[in-house]
């Protein structure tokens, strides 16, 4: 008999494939209909009955079953239903096992909650998680007065809620990835962010030629390392973006540099966020998250994740990243795995 969590891989490929093949609105439809409609009537039946309550029975009984590690509080009278995953049981599964087939495995559960409360009158007001296996829910009754619920064990004071990248939600709307931009789809920021340049010029974690000394045309965007970038000493070589190492050994020095600069001039910060590299804490240094590069080389098919396989290093990354933008690039002192971004391609 299959566990709750053996099918998770299975669930993920099949998202990626309906994303890849029929697009963004097929894999909603298949959420809406195939998971909350049909596999979920038990919800549907319990909310219909006792709201909230029916709701909040019905997910008890599904983390038990489960095994998640999280807290569930329902307050009828502040019309509030509050959930708080300090260890999602699916996702973790896809991050034990270095698994990331699909662009974003986390916007499922939205995906067919948000459609399936709305058949019964209730809506998710508020939602956040970071893609590592947290988040935090606040659910109500439309059309009635409701007040946000004060928990102690609200999953933002958890250290670990700093790792990953966070995607909120309002009433089941995606909010914008940053303050200064509209864009909720990474790869639509991505796509903005480069898309005045006609060429991408990407400075390896290779200290060899000074930046100051490529040979660049006006309209071509530079991007670095995070290693490069923080010990580069040519303070007055504008980089339109930045894509940071695997390891944490150099964001200290980033950060003092990233910190250091005028905000309408600093870099865009990019990372993997690979399933087996996601516990980076740019926070505690005082760095925005950053945009995740992932979902956009592998919506392109530009990449391929595979487990048991070398992972590209973070200058092979923004080679990669050209290519998802059609972008001609031009590479410098990238010799460290120079031939991954072929390769991979042409696996993928």
């Amino acid at each position: 008999m299959l566990g709750c969590q053996d099918f998770c891989g299975y669930y993920e490929w099949t998202f990626h494939y309906l994303r890849r093949t029929f697009g963004q609105q097929a894999v909603e439809k298949y959420w809406a209909e195939a998971i909350g409609s049909d596999s979920q009537q038990h919800y549907l039946q319990l909310g219909r009955e006792y709201g909230l309550r029916g709701l909040s029975q019905a997910w008890e009984k599904t983390g038990q079953e489960e095994r998640c590690d999280w807290t569930i509080m329902l307050d009828e009278e502040k019309n509030m239903l509050r959930i708080d995953m300090f260890d999602c049981p699916s996702k973790g599964f896809l991050l034990k096992n270095n698994l990331n087939a699909d662009e974003d495995y986390c916007d499922h559960c939205i995906g067919w909650i948000g459609p399936a409360l709305t058949q019964i009158g209730a809506e998710v007001s508020s939602h956040e998680h970071n893609h590592c296996g947290q988040c935090w829910w606040e659910m109500r009754l439309k059309n009635r007065d409701s007040q946000p619920l004060e928990v102690d064990n609200d999953i933002r004071k958890n250290p670990s809620w700093s790792h990953g990248y966070l995607h909120r939600f309002l009433c089941h709307e995606k909010q914008p990835l940053l303050e200064n931009n509209s864009s909720t789809d990474s790869c639509e920021l991505l796509s903005d962010w480069f898309g005045n340049a006609d060429r991408i010029v990407v400075l390896g974690s290779e200290v060899g030629v000074d930046p100051c000394e490529v040979d660049r045309q006006p309209k071509d965007a530079l991007i670095a390392t995070g290693m490069r970038y923080a010990t580069d000493q040519s303070y007055d070589v504008a980089y339109q973006a930045v894509v940071l190492e695997h390891e944490s050994s150099s964001l200290p020095m980033v950060a003092k540099r990233y910190l250091a600069t005028e905000p309408k001039n600093r870099p865009l910060l990019m990372y993997a966020f690979l399933p087996d590299k996601l516990l980076q804490n740019f926070v505690d240094y005082g760095l925005p998250r950053p945009i995740p590069i992932l979902p956009l080389l592998i919506r392109s098919g530009h990449y391929v994740h595979r487990s048991n396989e070398s992972i590209p290093s973070p200058g092979v990354f923004a080679a990669l990243l050209a290519k998802a933008l059609n972008k001609p690039a031009k590479l410098v002192d990238l010799k460290q795995d120079s031939d991954l971004s072929k390769e991979n391609e042409q696996k993928s």
